[in-house]
């Protein structure tokens, strides 16, 4: 079945396969580089891998307009939960649950996670989802870290969607070097040029991966990729 992934800039990225539609991550209606408002979202379901506002900013309204399901770790789903939302799973790091689309696996993350009403969000997490046969590693923010290596061997990811950003998560270099380690043939940058803090340059990046024998996958806000 194919599989295809939406970028809308930042780390939020949509997942099409089938009748599925999931949106990771949604920060729109206040990021600077987003192509579309949360109100054009029409996913069934929203997968989050930490608390910090530019990457749930948007999940209540989506979940709220479309009874969608949202997916993270019990802390969060406890926040979601005491907030009213119905349909809210929570999972952990090193678990792996059954979906409607497929499966979720929550990996590990070095990174910090606290909503913006400065509750705690528990521990940051990566995923891996499994859909329409493929299976797609997303790190969520994060430093690079040596077990990397042992995701992609468990996983055998497709692609790899690494931040490149630096300042609060690794910057090109070390994401070079994560992608080398996971190992998927094809790599997708996210995580830069929202604000003046993480601005690079994603051609270089591209480049410095393509040297490395993995495909880059860089894609502006409103881009499209087949898996």
């Amino acid at each position: 079945m194919s599989v295809s992934i939406v970028y809308h800039g930042h780390s939020t990225f949509e997942v099409h396969s089938g009748d599925h539609h999931l949106i990771v991550d949604p920060f729109l209606n206040q990021n600077p580089l987003s192509d579309i408002k949360a109100d054009a979202v029409n996913a069934k379901h929203i997968l989050l891998s930490h608390a910090h506002f530019d990457h749930v900013a948007d999940a209540e309204a989506i979940a709220g307009k479309n009874s969608a399901a949202i997916y993270c770790n019990v802390e969060m789903s406890q926040y979601y939960s005491g907030r009213g939302l119905k349909n809210v799973v929570g999972l952990n790091q090193g678990g792996t649950c059954n979906t409607p689309f497929g499966k979720l696996s929550l990996t590990v993350a070095f990174h910090t996670s606290t909503f913006p009403d400065g509750t705690a969000g528990g521990v940051a997490c990566g995923m891996v989802i499994e859909i329409g046969g493929r299976r797609i590693y997303y790190s969520g923010d994060t430093a690079l870290f040596g077990d990397m290596a042992l995701i992609g061997r468990l996983w055998k990811p497709d692609i790899a969607i690494l931040p490149i950003g630096d300042h609060y998560t690794m910057g090109p270099g070390h994401a070079v070097l994560a992608a080398e380690m996971i190992g998927a043939p094809q790599v997708m940058p996210v995580h830069f040029n929202t604000f003046p803090p993480i601005a690079q340059n994603p051609e270089a990046f591209a480049e410095d991966v393509r040297i490395k024998g993995v495909k880059p996958v860089v894609l502006k806000p409103g881009g499209k990729f087949e898996l």
